[in-house]
């Protein structure tokens, strides 16, 4: 799916590679498990526990908005965060159903 396909949202697949990997992440810091895992990714369904409140650094729309909306375009953010998506989907390996 390409940003131009789903202009309203950001398309996210649901697939918990960026739950697997928020080591490094200061305002994720207190939800890594110590592995650079979110404690509230649930790991038989890749589902957030937290969804509905989870933090606006999860939230690609908020955060967009919040930081980001002056230094880029928002198809420009989305893009960066789809290529950053896609490189994690291939680092956890992914289900290609499932990917970007």
């Amino acid at each position: 799916m390409s940003f131009k396909e789903n202009r309203d949202s950001f398309p996210c697949t649901i697939c918990g590679a960026c739950c697997k990997n928020i080591k490094g992440i200061a305002e994720l810091a207190s939800f890594d498990l110590g592995n650079g895992i979110c404690k509230y990714l649930d790991k038989q369904s890749n589902c957030c526990r937290i969804y509905a409140n989870r933090p606006e650094i999860c939230r690609v729309d908020v955060i967009y908005e919040k930081r980001y909306a002056g230094h880029y375009t928002k198809e420009a953010f989305y893009q960066l965060n789809i290529e950053s998506c896609r490189f994690l989907q291939e680092k956890e390996n992914v289900a290609q159903n499932l990917r970007l």
